[in-house]
């Protein structure tokens, strides 16, 4: 197996296939639904070519995958055999999510344990905090590229908010004492471009 590409996907309108029963693929079922794709669910063996027209994943798991992964190589369709590796296309990893970040974790099929022990030390570390800061910062990110247009200086401003205080004050609770340092910094920046605009040349934009 080679499953060293890491990826994430937008499925969200696509035709997702499960095919086949069983827990594992209730929740495979039911994270595509929640990313949004269109899931269709089929029994162990009622698979027909037809069904794979316009699909964009499959996920299966029958005694026998070898068919439904030929067909899926046929028309390009991503395919991934539950603990059938010879019949997989892509691989899920152990994942830990806050809000809007997503940690995948990966060992390339050797050892799922280490992955789930490191998942649970990121769940430990990281905790909702992180999705808090995530969703706060996504609201002020055109704000500040329009009031810190050049590159080297918004750079800059990205990494001392993610660096500062914020964090720590989102892990106590104390979301509006969060959001003013978090401007007030942001208006620190605007206010020094402004002061002294020679300082900065216009650059390659994020």
């Amino acid at each position: 197996m080679n499953f060293r590409y890491p990826v994430f996907l937008d499925v969200s309108g696509k035709k997702c296939l499960i095919i086949g029963e069983g827990r594992e693929l209730a929740a495979k079922a039911g994270a595509l639904l929640d990313a949004g794709a269109n899931v269709t669910r089929l029994n162990s063996g009622a698979l027909r070519p037809e069904h794979l027209d316009g699909c964009f994943l499959i996920i299966t798991n029958q005694p026998d995958n070898a068919e439904v992964f030929r067909l899926a190589e046929e028309r390009n369709i991503l395919c991934n055999a539950v603990d059938d590796p010879a019949h997989c296309r892509f691989s899920f990893g152990a994942v830990h999510r806050q809000g809007d970040l997503t940690i995948a974790i990966s060992t390339n099929g050797q050892s799922p344990a280490l992955a789930v022990r490191l998942k649970e030390q990121f769940q430990r570390e990281i905790g909702p905090e992180y999705g808090d800061l995530l969703e706060v910062l996504t609201t002020v990110r055109a704000e500040i590229a329009n009031r810190v247009p050049d590159f080297a200086a918004r750079r800059e401003l990205w990494y001392r908010l993610v660096d500062s205080d914020v964090l720590g004050l989102l892990r106590t609770g104390k979301r509006d004492a969060a959001v003013r340092v978090l401007r007030e910094m942001i208006e620190a920046a605007a206010v020094k471009m402004m002061e002294a605009p020679n300082e900065f040349k216009d650059g390659p934009r994020d």
